[in-house]
């Protein structure tokens, strides 16, 4: 069963020894990409007597190597404050004009997109917004997406084969599929409770939770739901691609699980594709240096090398692949949205806790 399209338009990686290993990585391939990076801070009247303080939603060692990465390149010094999205949107609201924050990156669109609502985010530079795939780009122009994670399904083939999969997340109420697949109520579930709130309505929605509730294992976590699923615990479950990828890397490869991972290919919102993006606070004294690390943060040779080789997150720089063998992002089909309509996570948030999932 397919639905209704939105609205229509055009990792912490697994171990704190790992960040050492990341930061390493994103220093060595500055060193690399030194000569692209030679005029430095000195573009757009920028200036490295200032450190930037980021506000960091990502997986902390990926915003680490970015912080180191820029810092070496450009001289100009970053402070990461590292916290969950909906956390660190609280304590901006709550900051006010005090915040010391100059930049607030995240995983997934919806913060960004409930403080542009508010209109405490300052206009991205077109330049900067023209470097990545436009589909990601909110249609305010006040964020900008650098990396993104798509849903999936994970399965495990001795369990049920591909072509048994259900079409359609929507189809996972019926009780044909009661105790067969596992799902997270994580922050890409909140994403996406927050776009069937937009595209097939609240009641629907409820319903469809209502749905999962019943018939699904709730795991909590993206881990459980991609562990069980590989030991064969649970025929499938819901989550986003790059937890499937992280454990075939940690294991040799593909070939080494039992399980796989399924991309639907219709425009379900089970195939959702969301945008993980940066902005600069209105109330910033440093616009000339945050708007520096955006551009740099989206550029082919600057940030966007450091996500393609260091997490299964998606570049969103044209020409720039991931190194982690993914599905291309051109070969995907998800569903046409305005990231910038994902700004209700309050209102999905509600809606899954009075439904009892959470």
């Amino acid at each position: 069963m397919n639905f209704a399209k939105g609205t229509p338009r055009a990792t912490r990686l697994p171990s704190l020894a790992r960040v050492g290993l990341l930061v390493l990585l994103g220093a060595a391939l500055v060193s690399a990409l030194a000569p692209a990076f030679a005029d430095g801070a000195a573009q757009a009247g920028s200036s490295t007597n200032v450190t930037l303080t980021v506000y960091s939603g990502q997986h902390e060692s990926l915003g680490e190597a970015l912080a180191a990465a820029f810092e070496a390149e450009t001289g100009i010094k970053v402070a990461v404050r590292s916290g969950k999205d909906a956390n660190l949107a609280n304590q901006l609201l709550e900051e006010g004009a005090r915040s010391q924050a100059d930049v607030f990156i995240t995983e997934e669109p919806g913060q960004l997109a409930a403080l542009d609502e508010k209109g405490l985010l300052a206009p991205v530079d077109p330049a900067t917004l023209a470097q990545v795939d436009q589909r990601l780009n909110p249609d305010s122009g006040d964020w900008v997406a650098y990396a993104a994670r798509s849903r999936v399904i994970f399965y495990n083939p001795s369990l049920i084969s591909e072509d048994e999969l259900p079409r359609s997340i929507l189809d996972l109420t019926d009780p044909a599929w009661k105790g067969k697949f596992a799902y997270a109520p994580s922050g890409a579930f909140v994403s996406t409770v927050t776009y069937l709130i937009t595209s097939i309505g609240k009641e629907r929605t409820r319903a469809w939770l209502e749905g999962i509730k019943a018939n699904g294992v709730n795991l909590q976590k993206n881990g459980a739901v991609r562990d069980a699923v590989e030991a064969g615990q649970i025929a499938f479950g819901l989550s986003n691609h790059y937890y499937w990828y992280l454990l075939a890397e940690k294991q040799g490869g593909p070939d080494k699980l039992a399980s796989k991972v399924h991309f639907m290919d219709n425009g379900d919102a089970g195939a959702l594709l969301l945008s993980s993006g940066a902005a600069v606070l209105k109330t910033s004294t440093h616009q000339a240096e945050a708007q520096r690390f955006l551009a740099w943060l989206t550029d082919p040779q600057g940030g966007q090398r450091i996500i393609a080789t260091t997490t299964p997150q998606y570049p969103l720089a044209p020409g720039v692949e991931s190194t982690m063998g993914l599905k291309p992002l051109s070969e995907l089909s998800p569903p046409d949205v305005d990231q910038g309509s994902l700004g209700g996570v309050d209102e999905a948030r509600d809606l899954i806790i009075a439904t009892g999932i959470i």
